[in-house]
Order: structure tokens, then C-alpha cells, then sequence
């Protein structure tokens, strides 16, 4: 049932929070840090069907990360931010949340705000029993 949509949502943000201490999160928002990379994930839930007969069901999603890094320090700090959102959720499975082929980093123009920024997507799929 919705525990399932929960274990989803923690698994994402243990990943998360595991390759860096510097998230924004929307429900919680804070000032960035005045220096340095940090990320501001999103959670976008998608479709659900039926998958089987006996009452399990499929929901998909999409892990939205915008990567951000302080401007004037060129891309390579963002890049490896980057490739550390993809490479913890690139084709894994945990606590039966499977994650699918990253896409991006996708830079974002944003000339007048003082970070460089790139989105990664990530889908994902989770099964609920009802």
C-alpha cells in the first residue's frame, strides 16, 4: 500500500544522502551555502498499473536532481557532483526500488544567479501489494 510509495521515498533520500550533506530539499527549504556544490532533489511521481493478477501493482517515477556549483570555478565541480547523483542510483535496486539509466547532466543556462547548474533524471519503478 502507501508504505511501499514511503520505503520508495526514504530509500531515495538515503541514497541521496549518502553522496553529499548539502541538500534543499522543497518541503524544506533553506538558504544554499554561500560556496561549494550542493543539490535540490525532487521526487516526481508517475503512472501506476496493474501488474499482476494477484493484487501487485506497479508505480513509476522520476528522481529529478538539479546540481548546482558556484560560478566563476568552471564545470568540473559540477560534473563530479553530477556523476555522483548517477552513480548511486544508476541501475540498481534497493529495498525493491529499481532505478533505471540516468539521463544528463543537462546544463541549465541561468546567467544571472552565481551557480552553474545541471539536471540528471533518474526513473524508477517500486511494486505495492493490495
Amino acid at each position: 500500500m502507501a508504505s511501499a510509495l514511503d520505503t520508495a521515498r526514504k530509500t531515495i533520500e538515503t541514497l541521496l544522502n549518502a553522496i553529499t550533506d548539502t541538500i534543499i530539499w522543497s518541503n524544506d527549504p533553506k538558504d544554499p551555502p554561500s560556496s561549494g556544490t550542493w543539490i535540490e532533489p525532487h521526487i516526481l511521481w508517475g503512472g501506476g498499473f496493474v501488474s499482476t493478477k494477484n493484487g501487485r501493482s506497479t508505480i513509476t517515477g522520476v528522481v529529478s536532481v538539479n546540481v548546482f556549483a558556484q560560478g566563476g570555478t568552471g564545470t568540473g565541480p559540477l560534473m563530479v557532483k553530477a556523476d555522483s547523483v548517477r552513480d548511486v542510483m544508476n541501475r540498481i535496486e534497493s529495498s525493491g526500488v529499481r532505478f533505471g539509466v540516468p539521463s544528463g547532466p543537462r546544463r541549465i543556462p541561468n546567467p544571472e544567479s552565481k551557480w552553474v547548474q545541471a539536471n540528471i533524471t533518474v526513473p524508477f519503478s517500486v511494486d505495492e501489494t493490495v
